[in-house]
């Protein structure tokens, strides 16, 4: 019986019946919730996208060295550069930069720094879009009973902090790429004044050898071999710089790292196949270049003379170029950070959503008020039963 009884209801007529109770619970919640949502704090929220830097190392970070710009080694793949730009725009050091930059301490009514970073973080939204761009976005709230002065001062302050997360965003990532970039100019400065001194050195000891042997020629086989074997040997001391920068940012076995090992291992075979002695390949009939054992003894040590100022000069030449990109590279002062949308003040409340709060909460007096009067039914029917 007691399972029937709200099925036998006549909802049309008791909805009818008790429309008057309805109606007033659904207009009062309504105009509540109105004034409550015109004179709560209002937010607004400003938002920029930007593009991270691009990852250069797609082709491999020492593919084409001899053309490559010095940059190219400083680069990163896409995922740790997002990764980097999420832990800057994270760090504790941009929070209270942000919290100083804006005095928001006052602005929160926070009693100390701790409270106010706290308070910024719940403020502050950071988005990977699927387009691989980042959004950055900040919400600021008026006080309670704001007019439009509170307002515009709310939109203008949402609109600093992110202009202001932005600059400063590209400036720590600009100090990080400058450090690296000062870490492998002092490599290259390193290893381009070492070459300097060799190659004087190297070429001292020519010239005194033809001064005390008068100018001592050699055959144009013999210069050929020279020729050839300094081109090798000047490519293994340029592979061994390449391989000294990877190992600043690479483990060993990064197939970068291994392939460049590798390379060297083979130029060192054959230059050991140029510098074979009398052996067994003394009489080989293929050889393209005179045996060193069929070289007179002064033409053998001239012979080595000469080839390490071909050396030294080749390597001279590598690392100049490349000692003067790495420290244009440690200069450079540009943009880091591509801004695609730059942060404007907004024009509308990010919320309160009036509508919906207004219709949401009048849908919910509408249903309290409906169970509220089949529950007063339903006592009746019960009442009227015993």
């Amino acid at each position: 019986m007691k399972k029937n009884t709200l099925i036998s209801f006549d909802y049309g007529s008791l909805f009818w019946k008790y429309r008057t109770l309805i109606i007033r619970n659904v207009l009062i919640t309504a105009c509540f919730t109105a004034i409550i949502s015109l004179i709560m704090p209002r937010t607004f929220r400003s938002s920029a996208v930007l593009m991270p830097p691009k990852s250069q190392s797609d082709q491999g970070i020492m593919t084409s060295f001899e053309g490559m710009a010095f940059g190219d080694l400083l680069s990163s793949n896409s995922d740790e550069i997002e990764n980097t730009i999420f832990a800057i725009l994270k760090s504790r050091t941009m929070m209270e930069s942000i919290v100083n930059k804006m005095d928001l301490i006052n602005l929160y009514g926070s009693e100390n720094m701790e409270d106010a970073v706290e308070t910024l973080k719940g403020n502050l939204k950071y988005d990977l879009l699927e387009e691989g761009t980042i959004r950055i976005s900040a919400f600021v709230s008026t006080s309670w009973l704001s007019n439009n002065e509170d307002a515009d001062t709310a939109r203008g302050l949402a609109t600093e902090i992110v202009i202001y997360i932005v600059n400063e965003l590209d400036n720590v990532n600009k100090s990080l790429q400058t450090d690296e970039a000062r870490y492998h100019r002092l490599f290259m400065e390193t290893r381009y004044n070492e070459t300097v001194k060799q190659l004087k050195r190297a070429e001292n000891k020519l010239l005194l050898f033809q001064h005390e042997h008068n100018a001592l020629n050699l055959a144009e086989q013999t210069k050929a071999t020279i020729k050839v074997a300094a081109e090798i040997k000047s490519q293994i001391l340029i592979d061994e710089v390449k391989l000294g920068v990877l190992l600043n940012s690479l483990k060993s076995d990064h197939p970068e790292v291994q392939n460049i090992d590798l390379e060297i291992n083979e130029l060192k075979n054959q230059l050991k196949n140029l510098d074979y002695s009398s052996t067994e390949n003394d009489h080989r009939e293929d050889n393209l270049f005179p045996l060193f054992s069929d070289i007179p003894d002064l033409e053998v040590e001239l012979m080595g003379l000469q080839r390490e100022v071909e050396i030294q000069s080749m390597l001279y030449a590598f690392l100049t170029q490349k000692y003067e990109e790495s420290k244009i590279q440690e200069a450079r002062n540009t943009p880091t950070i591509q801004v695609l949308d730059d942060a404007s003040q907004p024009i509308k409340r990010y919320k309160p959503k009036r509508t919906l709060m207004v219709i949401g909460y009048s849908l919910i007096a509408f249903v309290s008020s409906s169970i509220y009067v089949l529950l007063i039914e339903f006592n009746k029917k019960e009442t009227s039963d015993q």
